[in-house]
C-alpha cells in the first residue's frame, strides 16, 4: 500500500509542472497558436533616441492612439477600441510559461468584444496606465513602438490592485484617416487571471 501511495504522490509531482502545458491543448475560440513569438526584452538603438529627425505631428497621433487604446478598452467600448485597429490586425497575446495567442479577423473581434462585456458584467475596473513609449522606428507611413505601463485593477469600487507590469509592443501604419495598429504584442510581465 504504502509502494502505491509513494508512486501516485511521485506521478503528481513529475506532472505537476507540466500541467497548464497540458491544460491549453487547443486555443480559445477565435485564436490560434502563435509559435516563436515573445515578448521584447532587448534594445539596441541604431541611431540616436534623442534625435530629432522625425514628424511631431505624427508622434503626437501615434501617442494618442495608444492613450485611445487603454481609455476605449478600460471603458469597455469594444468598437472604438476594435476601429483603433486595420481590418487585417494582428493581436498576439501571451503570458510567462504559456504559449502565444494569435488573434485575426472574425476571430479577434468576437473575442475581444465578449471579454470586454465579460469585464463590464464583473465589477471589476481595470486601468491600462500607459507610461513609456519608445518609438523604435518610424517613417512617414510605418512606427514600430514598445510600450511599457501597468495594469492596475479596483474591485467593487474600494480594492485597489495591481496587477502587473505590460510589455506591448506595436507595429502601426498611416493611411488616409491616420495612423492604426496593423500588429499588435500584449505580454505582461506576471501571469494573472483574467
Amino acid at each position: 500500500m504504502t509502494q502505491i501511495v509513494v508512486r501516485a504522490l511521485a506521478a503528481q509531482l513529475l506532472l505537476w509542472p507540466a500541467a497548464p502545458v497540458l491544460a491549453q491543448t487547443s486555443p480559445p475560440e477565435g485564436a490560434s497558436f502563435a509559435s516563436g513569438v515573445a515578448a521584447l526584452h532587448t534594445y539596441a538603438p541604431t541611431g540616436n533616441p534623442g534625435s530629432t529627425d522625425f514628424d511631431v505631428t505624427d508622434r503626437a497621433a501615434i501617442t494618442n492612439l495608444i492613450s485611445a487604446y487603454s481609455f476605449a478598452y478600460d471603458n469597455f467600448e469594444a468598437a472604438a477600441w476594435l476601429s483603433l485597429f486595420t481590418a487585417d490586425a494582428e493581436f498576439v497575446a501571451g503570458e510567462p510559461g504559456e504559449p502565444a495567442l494569435s488573434f485575426t479577423g472574425d476571430g479577434f473581434r468576437s473575442f475581444w468584444t465578449k471579454r470586454m462585456n465579460a469585464f463590464r458584467s464583473s465589477g471589476e475596473q481595470r486601468r491600462h496606465l500607459m507610461a513609456n513609449i519608445l518609438f523604435l522606428d518610424q517613417t512617414a507611413d510605418t512606427a514600430h513602438v514598445s510600450v511599457v505601463g501597468l495594469l492596475a485593477s479596483t474591485a467593487d469600487a474600494h480594492t485597489f490592485s495591481a496587477v502587473s507590469s505590460l510589455n506591448y509592443e506595436g507595429w502601426l501604419v498611416k493611411g488616409p484617416d491616420g495612423w492604426k495598429i496593423k500588429r499588435w504584442h500584449d505580454f505582461p510581465d506576471a501571469a494573472f487571471s483574467q
